[in-house]
């Protein structure tokens, strides 16, 4: 069978699970327009003041207790978060450890015992056309304007965006503000690393002209009820779904060192990221559309490609670097990996997306 892009299109529209059946929500960030109130940048340069707030014009000091690391869409957020120089103030107290977690939001009368700082930075902002003016008057003039994403503050998701194409980051903690991205808490916590490398997926690519052509895209904004329909299927080989996990473990630690100056002092950084990319998009592919990736591939792969228990993708230990380089120099030396085939079916599909941007 010749496999032309309407082929791989009308395939993967044809897949029956979505990420909607296999999560408990999926929902928006914090809206932009409470930016002027809340969003702030790191300023390195001002120990005692270390937020620079653009309402104010000057830099100001914060409660820990209010602030949260905060995700910037506009930068690349591919498998792990890329921290950027902004944090973002919650005057809410979140409360419960559930996933699905309760919130109030801080009084006035609150905000100025607890927290004297953040309530004299917002009384500034408040009135800084006014005068005369020394009290808050009620919460609302500084409570989010819709207040839903705090249901999952603290809980582990994955933030998806649109940065040119789809970009999942697995963020563990669950603590990131975003505000260009969509939220995604799934109802089996197993299923975060092998969906990470799904919605990362070269294949991924095809999504957007489904979703076009079933006119539930008409602009260029990501929403919930698009990503609800990303089909989602699983491979019928346990090896598989475990090397897709385990590469996605991988590509974690490997994107966020990629953020690192020291990085880039790692001879054959960006080919050993690249490689484990490749192999991840080709079992993803397989998962999705072909099922007849040679058995002898899967074995080596399996063979060499090794998780640990521990947490290692949220380490800074350069030596990991290492050890992954060995793993793709193993992989690569074996012998019989180079007389692994690819059916002519898997080649025609590679060729198609390629030859389409997709790839």
């Amino acid at each position: 069978m010749f496999w032309s892009k309407e082929n791989i299109i009308e395939r993967l529209s044809k897949i029956p699970r979505t990420l909607e059946d296999i999560s408990i929500d999926i929902f928006e960030g914090v809206p932009s327009k409470n930016d002027f109130l809340h969003k702030v940048s790191l300023s390195k340069d001002y120990t005692d003041a270390p937020y620079a707030c653009r309402s104010l014009q000057r830099n100001v000091n914060i409660e820990q207790e209010l602030m949260y690391p905060y995700m910037d869409g506009a930068l690349s957020n591919e498998f792990a978060i890329h921290s950027s120089q902004y944090r973002f103030m919650l005057p809410y107290e979140i409360i419960g450890h559930d996933i699905r977690k309760k919130y109030r939001v801080f009084q006035p009368e609150e905000m100025k015992t607890r927290f004297p700082m953040a309530y004299k930075r917002l009384i500034e902002i408040k009135y800084k056309f006014r005068t005369g003016e020394e009290e808050l008057d009620s919460a609302d003039c500084y409570r989010l304007k819709d207040e839903r994403f705090l249901q999952y503050i603290n809980t582990p998701k994955i933030i998806v965006t649109d940065h040119y194409r789809l970009q999942a980051s697995y963020d563990i903690s669950g603590n990131y503000v975003f505000a260009d991205g969509i939220g995604v808490v799934l109802g089996d916590h197993t299923l975060y690393h092998y969906v990470t490398a799904v919605l990362n997926s070269s294949i991924s690519r095809a999504f957007p002209e489904i979703w076009s052509r079933e006119k539930v895209r008409n602009n260029n904004s990501l929403y919930p009820k698009i990503l609800k329909r990303f089909p989602i299927t699983f491979p019928e080989s346990e090896n598989a779904e475990t090397l897709i996990n385990t590469i996605s473990r991988y590509l974690i630690y490997l994107n966020s060192q990629k953020h690192t100056a020291k990085i880039y002092s790692f001879p054959g950084y960006q080919r050993l990221m690249e490689f484990y990319k490749r192999i991840s998009d080709l079992l993803v592919l397989d998962t999705y559309i072909t099922n007849d990736l040679d058995p002898r591939f899967i074995e080596i792969l399996a063979e060499n490609i090794v998780s640990s228990e521990d947490e290692f993708e949220y380490s800074d230990d350069m030596s990991l670097l290492i050890a992954l380089q060995e793993i793709k120099k193993n992989v690569l030396n074996t012998p019989d990996f180079r007389k692994c085939k690819f059916s002519n079916e898997f080649t025609n599909i590679l060729a198609t997306l390629k030859n389409n941007g997709v790839w």
